[in-house]
């Protein structure tokens, strides 16, 4: 009795170690190659196993790829309310909003394939819904906006807080999803200081005035501006 419950122990933890190294290939093939062109042959061989294999875990490769961006948009939404802590405990607007991208920027560093299969895949397609789990994305926004309006308590418009979430996150995925390209093309190297310096003094260039205008609506600036806006 002990000897089979022994072995089906076992095999129960060389399953599971099995799942989350097709887990792991295939976060990196889809980092690599879009949904559309990517291949289950290209996940066996870079887990080191048979392809036919992964069909015992995942049915098809839609439904290994939804299982991954289900994960990884899961694993973002936790790290940006991290993130936003760091927003709302901060001495200064500035200086929480900066430790924010600094953050994003270090986990992307860490999980370069989260970013880059949203990016990837966000350019490559003319409708999302053609593929698989990228109903996920626009659910994955929404969740940012309300976590920062419980983190934040912003004053603004929910019209504007909106438009700030999603701008900065359409952008920042655009950034770093993309490195390769956007910091070829200004001479820089994507994994640089110097291109990491660029996403962060650019994203607060654009975002940090309109983040302050949020947040603190009291300003004469901040007024106006709110007068003049829809509702």
């Amino acid at each position: 009795m002990n000897t089979q419950v022994t072995q089906t122990a076992a095999k129960d933890k060389k399953s599971i170690r099995t799942k989350e190294k097709i887990m792991r290939a295939a976060r990196k093939v889809f980092s690599e190659h879009p949904y559309h062109t990517a291949s289950m042959r290209m996940i066996g061989k870079e887990a080191q196993i048979e392809h036919p294999l992964i069909n015992y875990y995942f049915p098809n490769k839609a439904v290994l790829f939804e299982t991954i961006v289900e994960d990884l948009c899961e694993s973002f939404a936790q790290r940006t309310a991290e993130w936003l802590d760091e927003v709302s405990r901060a001495r200064s607007i500035a200086e929480g909003f900066m430790r924010h991208i600094d953050l994003m920027i270090d986990y992307n560093t860490v999980n370069p394939e989260t970013i880059r299969i949203l990016a990837m895949n966000l350019t490559q397609a003319d409708n999302i819904s053609l593929i698989p789990g990228y109903q996920r994305f626009p659910e994955l926004i929404d969740r940012i906006r309300k976590i920062f309006v419980e983190k934040i308590s912003p004053a603004g418009p929910e019209s504007e807080i909106s438009m700030l979430m999603n701008s900065f996150n359409f952008l920042a995925i655009s950034f770093l999803g993309s490195s390769t390209c956007i910091a070829q093309i200004q001479g820089m190297e994507a994994g640089g200081k110097e291109y990491r310096e660029w996403v962060k003094n650019t994203l607060g260039f654009i975002f940090l005035p309109r983040l302050r205008e949020i947040i603190v609506p009291d300003t004469a600036e901040g007024n106006a501006r709110r007068k003049k806006s829809p509702k």
